[in-house]
């Protein structure tokens, strides 16, 4: 059971100051870009910013979230007392996020919460190179199997796959959430509408369903060489004002820019063509993953 179910977090956040929250905001956004900057410049040097490590390798008693990016002579077994202990989850994922962000920003990441299940309470797949790892918290784990012989107290499940092959099963392991999951978790139930969980430097396709982000997206969006790597797939349906139609040659000027530029054609078509209106349909592309989905969970 969650130990913050009982304590109105409500309450505790309407006795802090705005000043105080606007300050440690700002620290906490600060900190965490120093974080991020030393765990890119370290990622590039085969150095793991957490241990100190090189990312290549594992020492089998200083376990480490770099040992899921699957170092040289890391087995299955090698995670079992590991993973017994509570691991943080909302510090694992980051961890995840910013790997795939950096090799493929967005499109490494499925956290689409129309793609969860109805069971779950979270489910987020992440790539990264040759590895794909998935989270699954299914409702029922929140509180912990009480008539279960493992997974007694609240806990997640991770998948991890590598070159397509299953090297840790979903029910492979029942990791306890740490304390500051729990609290994270708790204030977010209680108090989703003041606070905000934000995926700094490890935002996922889950932005498609945030308004104010596709309008961002759809500004940046550059045409894939590869379609089917691409992070976005758009659909276009344009109609001219009545009695009008779209002129070929218009047509080919959009087609031939957007090849010199990159530049979606419906977004040139959009400037060209003033008096049209334009409904646009953004959708993720063939390269982001597929939710990967734990079977019989309760």
């Amino acid at each position: 059971m969650n130990p913050y179910k009982d304590t109105d977090l409500q309450k505790f956040l309407e006795k802090i100051p705005q000043d105080v929250i606007e300050r440690e905001t700002r620290l906490q956004l600060e900190g965490n870009k120093r974080e991020y900057q030393a765990f890119v410049q370290d990622l590039g040097n085969d150095k793991c910013y957490l241990c100190n490590g090189k990312l290549s390798s594992f020492e089998e008693q200083k376990p480490c979230f770099h040992w899921f990016t699957y170092p040289s002579g890391i087995r299955k077994k090698n995670f079992e007392s590991y993973l017994k202990q509570p691991v943080g989850f909302f510090r694992l994922e980051s961890y995840f996020r910013w790997l795939a962000n950096i090799e493929k920003p967005i499109g490494n990441i499925n956290d689409l919460k129309a793609d969860v299940s109805s069971t779950s309470y979270l489910e987020t797949t992440i790539r990264y190179k040759n590895i794909e790892w998935a989270f699954s918290i299914g409702h029922t784990d929140m509180e912990g199997h009480k008539a279960g012989k493992v997974g007694s107290l609240p806990h997640y499940h991770i998948q991890m796959m590598v070159d397509g092959r299953i090297f840790l099963k979903f029910n492979d392991f029942h990791i306890p959430f740490s304390d500051e999951d729990l609290f994270q978790i708790e204030l977010l139930r209680q108090a989703g509408d003041k606070v905000k969980l934000e995926h700094i430097y490890g935002h996922g396709i889950g932005l498609l369903e945030d308004s104010e982000s596709l309008e961002i997206i759809d500004k940046a969006m550059k045409v894939s060489e590869d379609e089917t790597n691409a992070t976005f797939r758009t659909q276009t349906f344009i109609q001219p004002p009545q009695g009008q139609t779209i002129s070929g040659k218009i047509i080919a000027e959009a087609m031939e820019e957007s090849k010199r530029t990159k530049e979606p054609i419906s977004n040139i078509l959009q400037r060209l063509l003033t008096d049209a209106k334009f409904t646009k349909i953004i959708s993720p592309g063939s390269g982001v993953p597929k939710m990967s989905k734990r079977s019989g969970k309760k």
